[in-house]
């Protein structure tokens, strides 16, 4: 009878802590370009729907997605080769981008609390189901198990986060606050991540073989070349764009100046003086002649 291995837990950090250092740094940095794309959202009509999109991907596909597949890149299991199923990695980036996206449109421009509670609840449930599908890609030699306890608590960690982060799109403006703001992100995802992988059981029997599968390298370090680059397409336009702020305040000034009634006292007119007649020389009264104007 083979020798099973049961309830074998994961080393997260079994290729150093550098990888999850890299991680938490593309949290952040896609966060913070998130709230940058936000920010001219709320204040442009015409490209709103673009701006948000890049906001979603960069919150949703960097800030999530690849973070965590890049820390997954430091999960070993001892006794057992890990490999990974791509097509649960793209569902899971699709999930987050997508849902990001629907939690950005539903809590609209100004702060509403009914809509962002809506927006919230459902960019968490997008945001947990996108972590566990990203996890339920691992494959080892033999089988993995879920608490579905520990399950609850990211998805009910992932609403909390999500529903704050809404929040600080709608209300924050201030630049070291969203700087603040994208670093508390990135630990709240690095607290989601690793509280998902603590809710997984690995049982390994060595005699199975290994399991098929991409190895996780293969996927994740070209997503991560093509997410680098494509944060410079976000960057570039947040650069380029103007201040719509501004832009929209200075509209509201022109637009109130005109409307303004005057406070200034209305002229008043001047009476003409009665023209006196100048006698001529022969004593008849005539007008005298008109003056040029």
């Amino acid at each position: 009878m083979l020798d099973v291995l049961a309830a074998e837990s994961a080393d997260v950090f079994g290729r150093g802590t550098g990888v999850a250092w890299l991680a938490l740094d593309l949290s952040g940095l896609g966060a913070l370009v998130a709230f940058a794309c936000v920010r001219h959202a709320k204040y442009s009509i015409r490209f709103r729907l673009l701006w948000l999109t890049m906001a979603a991907i960069c919150l949703g596909g960097v800030g999530l997605w690849l973070a965590n597949s890049v820390a997954l890149l430091g999960v070993e299991v001892p006794g057992s080769t890990v490999r990974y199923n791509a097509a649960l990695g793209v569902a899971a980036a699709a999930v987050a981008v997508v849902g990001v996206l629907a939690g950005l449109l539903i809590g609209g421009r100004e702060l509403q609390l009914p809509r962002l509670i809506v927006g919230g609840l459902t960019m968490g449930l997008s945001v947990g189901l996108s972590t566990y599908l990203a996890l339920d890609g691992l494959t080892v030699q033999g089988t993995v198990s879920e608490s579905l306890g520990l399950i609850a608590v990211v998805v009910a960690m992932s609403m909390v986060l999500c529903t704050a982060t809404l929040w600080t799109c709608q209300v924050v403006r201030n630049w070291w606050a969203l700087v603040g703001a994208a670093v508390l992100f990135a630990l709240g995802v690095a607290a989601l991540y690793y509280t998902a992988v603590a809710a997984l059981e690995f049982s390994i029997d060595p005699g199975v073989r290994t399991p098929s599968g991409m190895d996780l390298f293969d996927l994740v370090f070209p997503m991560f070349v093509i997410g680098s680059v494509g944060l410079t397409v976000p960057v570039t336009a947040i650069l380029v764009a103007p201040d719509r702020r501004d832009a929209a305040r200075a509209a509201f000034d022109r637009t109130a100046a005109r409307v303004r009634p005057s406070t200034a006292r209305p002229v008043q007119p001047v009476p003409a003086r009665p023209v006196q007649p100048v006698p001529a020389r022969d004593g008849r009264p005539v007008a005298p002649p008109a003056r040029n104007r």
